[in-house]
């Protein structure tokens, strides 16, 4: 006989994703059938109301304020009977055998938890089949990701680990592990983590192919925003300081990172350097509720920045530029130029006007005929040299925040005020 299951669901303005996701869980061939516990971390949307009428057997947890992921997940987990967990994000379309998939995957000697292959929500385009974090420069990255479908991660195996997005794990390991850990706060690095810390007690994390479902991956922060950025940097370097030694951090991980930082977009950097100057000053304690109010806020600002935005500091809202450190017009000369660039590149033709409409339509022709066909033309160079003259200002911006000595030190004195809260630190 099959296992009891429970699947958690934390939902944050997911109003948008729950009726496929709802429909799919109502359609999962599983027995005994699962439990399924939806916890609402204070959604602003009509996520709570959906899944009371798409999912009526489903049991909602409605929050106060966000909690986040991994506090969402607890909520749900406290409230749960099943023997076995299986965390599942709200913008997901599970297949049929999906649950099956991970379940069966769990009874193989050794393993400890069982994550599913992902694909994109409109295509056939992978997102996921297992993970791997890099060293020393600690960048989590999805096995396949942005592949086609072709059948080449058809293999269950052993992984670094698997995405929160659908994670299974017995009840008896999550309370052994103690769950998430709610500093990640209010997402990102929290699977990688618990696969981590499972792999430290000698369980194994697999990836199957046998439980599949498809993903709007990060809808509730929009990949590559500047909220993006913050929370999975912040949440990176607190990870950082948990799994990696000091020799490792001082020697290898900061020359690495003031690297990466020089070569990536403005926003990652913009955003990294931020995370360095605020550090982790109560270490590894999870934010308390008026930290994690101050995260959200600098988040929601941050979220205001887009993908398409990612080199164009200019074009940052003046909030999100005085957060991140990026002159505006009244406090640099370079971004006053910009401003000015900006404004007033391309040159428009005059037009005419006059309180008598016959002098305006004869000046309009005059000037066709004697000065239009000599004039236009220069207007088109002005504005074509113009235009460059911008782009090697935003070039020149994006350059001023790119100083490898700098990104560095910031690197060294964020683990160092780590260091000094932690004194107990692996050397």
């Amino acid at each position: 006989m099959n296992p009891t299951v429970s699947i958690i669901v934390v939902t944050y303005n997911s109003a948008k994703h729950l009726p496929a996701c709802c429909q799919a869980l109502s359609a999962l061939r599983y027995t005994p059938a699962p439990e399924i516990v939806v916890v609402d971390n204070a959604s602003q949307d009509e996520s709570a109301q959906l899944v009371r009428q798409l999912l009526p057997q489903a049991r909602i947890l409605s929050q106060e304020r966000n909690l986040g992921f991994a506090g969402g997940v607890h909520e749900g987990v406290a409230a749960s009977r099943g023997s076995h967990l299986v965390l599942l994000n709200p913008d997901t379309i599970v297949s049929a055998n999906w649950l099956h998939g991970l379940i069966e995957t769990l009874a193989k000697p050794g393993c400890g938890i069982a994550g599913s292959k992902i694909l994109d929500s409109q295509s056939d385009r992978l997102l996921h089949t297992g993970g791997a974090v890099s060293y020393p420069e600690t960048l989590a990255s999805h096995r396949g990701e942005g592949e086609l479908d072709r059948g080449q991660y058809e293999t269950a195996e052993a992984v670094s680990f698997v995405t929160g997005a659908s994670l299974a794990l017995s009840r008896e390991l999550w309370d052994r592990l103690g769950g998430l850990d709610r500093g990640f706060f209010p997402g990102y690095f929290e699977d990688v983590d618990l696969c981590w810390r499972a792999q430290a007690l000698g369980f194994a994390c697999w990836y199957t192919p046998n439980s599949l479902l498809r993903h709007h991956e990060s809808a509730s922060t929009g990949k590559f925003s500047g909220a993006f950025y913050y929370y999975h940097h912040r949440n990176r370097l607190r990870f950082l300081c948990k799994q990696r030694s000091w020799v490792e951090l001082w020697n290898d991980f900061s020359p690495a990172e003031a690297r990466r930082l020089v070569s990536t977009s403005a926003l990652d950097r913009a955003i990294g350097s931020l995370v360095y100057r605020e550090g982790l000053p109560a270490g590894l304690t999870p934010p308390d509720e008026g930290e994690q109010a101050r995260i959200l806020q600098l988040g929601q600002t941050l979220r205001s920045i887009k993908a398409e935005q990612a080199n164009l500091p200019a074009t940052w809202p003046e909030a999100a530029q005085q957060i991140l450190g990026i002159p505006t017009a009244s406090q640099s000369p370079l971004a006053e130029l910009l401003a000015t660039a900006k404004r007033e590149a391309v040159l428009e033709e005059h037009q005419f006007h006059s309180r008598i409409p016959i002098i305006a339509k004869l000046r309009s022709t005059w000037n066709e005929i004697a000065t239009r066909w000599y004039i236009l033309p220069l207007m088109h160079q002005q504005t074509r040299y113009n235009l460059a003259v911008q782009r090697s200002l935003l070039e020149l911006q994006t350059q001023s925040t790119a100083n490898h000595a700098l990104l560095e030190t910031q690197v060294r004195q964020a683990l160092l005020g780590y260091r000094v809260v932690n004194q107990n630190v692996s050397v």
